[in-house]
């Protein structure tokens, strides 16, 4: 009886501590959006049929003490589906939120701290994702990836050499003189993407830094370790960047781990590349050539074809398929404390031109770690190393180097190859041998660049209705080029001038930022209205410590420059230091209402007055009709309504408010003169403010409909004038000008078919730009650096005209001779996947209209080499007056940029591999597959001034552009 009651007793005890336990029963999970896998804040979480509940904190994060297990809990989040979780055990679990309305719903930045879903958003901010940018083809460059998928955009190339140069412009151009190239800022760090002009236009006679050739150093940055970009086009999206801003904003964001098991993926692609249009031999006979050259031409001419015919001079320069290979490995997992990622790769890439090519390593390392609830940070850390060697191309004045002036003027019955002993014979018809130049001769650069970036997070509040956090943002980017370019004595443009050139670069370039900010988040009216609010400083300065040093008079077969009997050294330091402040309020009523309400205070040392503080404000305003009660048309799932202002700014070049002094030597002492051009102590920034609307619906959750029209006036141009003689200068650099914009785009996003064993999704973008010049405070002007004047044609500033037109003399009247901006541009992309396994997509770029200067021809007409002077038309060409309107084109076409099929091998398939395999891929890829265009030259994408003012449209002898064919291996571990 005793043992009875005494086993009774136990299983009472047990019974009720069993019961208490339970009572104290604590369960945890995550809780992240469904399509982002980004960790929600401020999701509140019930235990359903009571009161007992929290939210989730910065990470994501949650504890709940319930009452017994099982437990249903509720989670729910203004603009999110309502989900309830029945929780078994005190395993922590994760728990993904879908949007309320489907689509149009990716998290998008709309401050320096903050985001915001798309469909919630007042402004047009095109994004491209990890898999858009690089799942489709392997992509040598950022820049360059980005052609055809974003509207508003206009991409040209600056050079078809390996390691790109590209042009971005964004809702058109934002400066005549200044900088038309976006901000990019990666991680939060700001990125130099400096051209750096190697030199060679000492040797070559070419006239200017940016007709060099160089690349963008955004080239440094591996395509493949990008997880988004999103691109602030205009100022009422990127007005919160301030002065940095006013050629738009693109926010890059690398790959970062997870928590869960080690996710380790494996790249290899091969290929190759060719020129993708040569321009051809012209079909010589001896009558033309003796028309052409004279009697002892012909000669020449009819021996060389009766010892083995014409020499194809373009394909012997050109004709090169350089092999191309991409090796990538990476590792991504982590704990709910520590995540990571890590990888590497290694790009080497060969040009269509012997002795050119592109080499890129870089390894990443994306730590993310919570201290504890209150203290978390992350660190971003990016080495590259990078060296390219880009030949000799573009413009000159008889330096004998660039292949494209060579070639318009070689002969094919001229033999130029070296005999026996190596020996290179001289061309009789140009100054310069290209098969001595491809040989012998060297531009090259080679870059060191860390990237770091810092991001600590302190969470100091975190109640059912107020979150308030500190973050605090760093970042250094340190760029150390070299540049090499090497002309021997032997070259026969060099023999009695230079007698030989050797050109060495060091340079360096350092940028630090870091920024403050508070971020408070404020829920309302029972959750209805929801408050984010953000304000604090930021800071950025940029070092530049750029020398050159040149040697001539070389000592034959040396390359060192201290083997030479003259030798030059020039150095340019400089550094500018901006600091802003900026607040902002956005508030969310029931994702029905959103409106938003920004100012941003900066000061520069390149303003006038370095202290003195300039206003950016922006305000939107997005209505979304469909959340709204009376709203009842069932198959419009979205539609939303949105306008928004803003303003940014940028400041004038370094040394514009000074008036410099020019260093001369006066008996052999060293002094110094006031230099022609007069610096503006009061100069103020460019600045650009712009109003823009739109709307953005949804239909049957199957289609997507984005529509944005924009008016952006830039005003206080920087630009020269003239001064009177009696003033002492030639020049002074101010305010002088204003432009407007005005532009259109829409973009429509289309599920075609969704069966199990077909899937189509289309996306279809078009837009357009037009400019004028608003205000002219100077008579017109041909551009400087822009074009070659009157005579063959230049961009002509002019009022009232497009600040992109294309001019010439005609009777002696400066006259708009073309335009190269386009009348618009679509492009077509698409997406399919057949019996689940076969991936096929595409990319069709069309690009109505618009303009080029072929300037190339002028060369071919003058050398008689153009491949049509045996036509009628060509004849009547060459023999016209060499005016700008002869070379005039229209530049459109229409381009394959990108096509791929690729299989998921199924791990049935893998057979013993794939016990270790989580999947693997295999596929064919191409770039720039075929164009179709009436384009005369190599490529109707071109600029001979690289990527900086107005440098579209104008070719002289580019490097070609080039098609290329991959093969790509994919394995998942």
């Amino acid at each position: 009886m005793k043992q009875s009651y005494f086993k009774k007793a136990i299983y009472v005890f047990f019974l009720f501590l069993s019961v208490g336990v339970f009572a104290q029963q604590q369960v945890s999970g995550t809780v992240v959006e469904a399509d982002t896998s980004t960790p929600l804040l401020g999701v509140n979480v019930l235990e359903k049929g009571t009161t007992n509940g929290t939210v989730t904190d910065f990470d994501g994060k949650f504890q709940l003490n319930v009452s017994s297990l099982p437990a249903t809990l509720v989670f729910s989040s203004l603009g999110y589906e309502t989900q309830e979780v029945t929780v078994t055990s005190s395993t922590p679990i994760s728990v993904s939120m879908a949007s309320a309305a489907t689509g149009l719903d990716e998290v998008v930045v709309t401050g320096l701290g903050t985001s915001i879903k798309r469909r919630n958003l007042a402004n047009a901010v095109s994004t491209v994702s990890a898999e858009e940018l690089v799942g489709t083809t392997t992509q040598p460059t950022l820049d360059g990836a980005l052609y055809g998928k974003l509207t508003g955009v206009n991409i040209t190339s600056s050079s078809g050499a390996p390691g790109g140069g590209f042009a971005l412009r964004l809702r058109g151009i934002s400066s005549i003189n200044g900088n038309n190239q976006p901000l990019f800022i990666v991680d939060g760090v700001y990125i130099n993407n400096a051209e750096i002009p190697s030199g060679l236009r000492f040797a070559s006679g070419a006239n200017r830094g940016n007709e060099e050739n160089s690349s963008n150093r955004i080239a440094d940055l591996d395509p493949n370790d990008i997880e988004n970009i999103e691109v602030l086009k205009g100022a009422s999206a990127a007005a919160i960047y301030g002065t940095r801003a006013n050629a738009g904003v693109v926010i890059i964001t690398t790959k970062r781990g997870r928590a869960g098991k080690t996710d380790i993926r494996f790249s290899q692609d091969t290929g190759f590349n060719t020129i993708i249009q040569k321009l051809g031999l012209r079909p010589w006979t001896a009558e033309s050539v003796e028309t052409a050259f004279g009697a002892a031409e012909r000669l020449l001419f009819e021996n060389a074809i009766a010892n083995g015919g014409l020499i194809d001079y373009e394909d012997e320069i050109y004709g090169e398929e350089g092999f191309i290979t991409e090796t990538r490995l990476s590792a991504s997992g982590g704990s709910d404390k520590t995540k990571f990622y890590v990888g590497g790769s290694y790009r080497d890439e060969e040009g269509i031109i012997e002795n050119t090519g592109f080499e890129r390593f870089s390894l990443r390392a994306n730590i993310d770690h919570k201290i504890s609830d209150v203290f978390s940070f992350s660190t971003s850390t990016n080495y590259t190393r990078s060296s390219s060697s880009r030949s000799f191309t573009g413009n000159e004045n008889e330096g004998g180097l660039s292949y494209g002036y060579t070639l318009a003027f070689t002969r094919p019955w001229i033999n130029l190859f070296p005999d026996a002993s190596g020996n290179y014979p001289d061309n009789p018809n140009y100054p310069g041998n290209p098969i001595f130049v491809r040989d012998l001769a060297r531009n090259e650069d080679k870059n060191n660049r860390i990237i770091q970036g810092l991001k600590v997070t302190t969470n100091l509040l975190n109640t059912d209705r107020d979150r308030l956090r500190l973050v605090f943002n760093g970042g250094l980017d340190f760029l150390a080029n070299e540049t090499f370019v090497y002309v021997p004595e032997t070259h026969q443009a060099q023999r009695g001038n230079q007698n030989g050139f050797i050109g060495v670069g060091k340079n360096n370039f350092t940028n630090y930022n870091y920024q403050a900010i508070a971020i408070w988040n404020r829920d309302a009216l029972d959750g209805d209205l929801a408050f984010t609010t953000q304000g604090g400083i930021t800071y950025l300065e940029q070092q530049a410590d750029i020398v050159f040093n040149q040697a001539t008079q070389l000592i034959p077969g040396q390359t060192n420059l201290g083997q030479s009997s003259a030798q030059a050294i020039t150095q340019t330091r400089s550094t500018v230091r901006e600091f802003g402040y900026f607040g902002q309020v956005e508030a969310n009523y029931k994702d029905r209402i959103i409106a938003t309400l920004g100012y941003r205070l900066d000061k520069s040392t390149l303003n006038g007055d370095p202290n003195r503080l300039y206003g950016f404000p922006k305000a939107s305003l997005a209505l979304n009709l469909a959340s709204f009660d009376f709203w009842n048309v069932s198959y419009l799932d979205l539609f939303k309504l949105r306008a928004a202002y803003g303003e940014t700014g940028s400041s004038g070049a370094f040394g514009s408010t000074f008036t410099s002094l020019d260093a001369v030597s006066i008996g052999g002492n060293g002094g110094s003169t006031i230099a022609a051009l007069r610096g503006d102590s009061d100069i103020e920034p460019e600045t650009s403010a712009e109003f823009e609307v739109g709307f953005d619906t949804r239909i049957a959750n199957r289609v997507s409909l984005e529509f944005t029209f924009y008016n952006r006036r830039v005003k206080d141009l920087i630009l020269s004038r003239t001064l009177p003689t009696s003033s002492g200068f030639s020049t002074e650099t101010t305010n002088l000008a204003d432009l407007r914009n005005n532009g259109v785009e829409v973009a429509v996003r289309l599920d075609v078919f969704n069966r199990e064993n077909f899937y189509w999704n289309t996306g279809v973008n078009f837009w357009l730009n037009r400019s004028e010049v608003t205000r002219l405070d100077v008579p017109a002007f041909p551009q400087p650096g822009a074009g070659f004047g009157l005579g063959l044609g230049t961009f002509f500033i002019q009022e009232g005209q497009p600040v992109t037109q294309l001019a010439g003399n005609v009777n002696g009247v400066p006259t708009q001779l073309g335009d190269v901006e386009p009348d618009f541009q679509v492009s077509f992309n698409n997406q399919i996947t057949l019996f689940k396994n076969w991936d096929v997509s595409f990319l069709l770029h069309w690009k109505e209209g618009g303009n080029n200067l072929n300037l190339s021809r002028f060369l071919t007409d003058l050398g008689r080499t153009s491949p049509d002077l045996e036509t009628p038309e060509g004849e009547a060409r060459r023999t016209s007056p060499a005016t700008a309107s002869r070379f005039i084109e229209p530049a459109g076409y229409l381009r394959l940029r990108e096509a791929a099929v690729y299989y998921r091998i199924p791990k049935s398939g893998l057979g013993w591999f794939g016990k270790h395999i989580e999947g693997a891929r295999i596929g064919i890829s191409a770039r720039n597959l075929f164009t179709i265009t009436d384009y005369s030259s190599y490529d109707p994408e071109t600029s001979v001034n690289g990527g900086a003012g107005l440098s579209s449209g104008i070719e002289v002898t580019p490097f070609p552009s080039s098609k290329q064919f991959y093969f790509h291996l994919n394995v998942n571990f």
